[in-house]
């Protein structure tokens, strides 16, 4: 019950922050989660399939100085690699963002999914990304 009520309660902080920016049209909103999404998810199946030396280079630039390559890894190793295989994930829903904590304000994207593992009940996870001139770029992970 409770990993539901996490993804349920992450769903619905998505659908409400989404109606915080109105500048953008709908065609264009709908564009950037689409892309931010599909960074999402080919980051996600770089974690999965354990490739972290290149999830790292796929995270933004300004946040990767924060940690050492050898230190993500670590960090991913730690993190994801407990729960074994991902069996499955679905998208719940993504929101833009125009302020992150801890990060200037700018044009991000976060997005969730329902996410099943080997070795863990189905749980969410969120990528927060931005936009940067090189595309869609990851800053935060977490699993519920």
């Amino acid at each position: 019950m409770r990993p539901a009520f996490a993804v349920s309660a992450c769903a619905l902080s998505i659908l409400l922050s989404s109606c915080a920016s109105h500048s953008e049209s709908r065609a264009e909103k709908r564009a950037n989660e689409n892309d931010a999404r599909n960074a999402a998810l080919h980051w996600l199946q770089l974690l999965d399939s354990g490739d972290y030396d290149e999830a790292f280079e796929f995270e933004a630039q300004d946040f990767r100085m924060s940690r050492t390559q050898s230190q993500f890894v670590r960090l991913m190793q730690a993190r994801r690699a407990p729960f074994g295989n991902a069996l499955s994930r679905k998208f719940i829903g993504a929101a833009h963002l125009e302020r992150f904590v801890g990060a200037p304000e700018g044009n991000y994207e976060r997005v969730l999914f329902k996410t099943a593992f080997e070795r863990k009940n189905p749980t969410a996870e969120r990528v927060i990304l931005i936009k940067q001139p090189i595309g869609w770029r990851v800053i935060d992970y977490r699993i519920y």
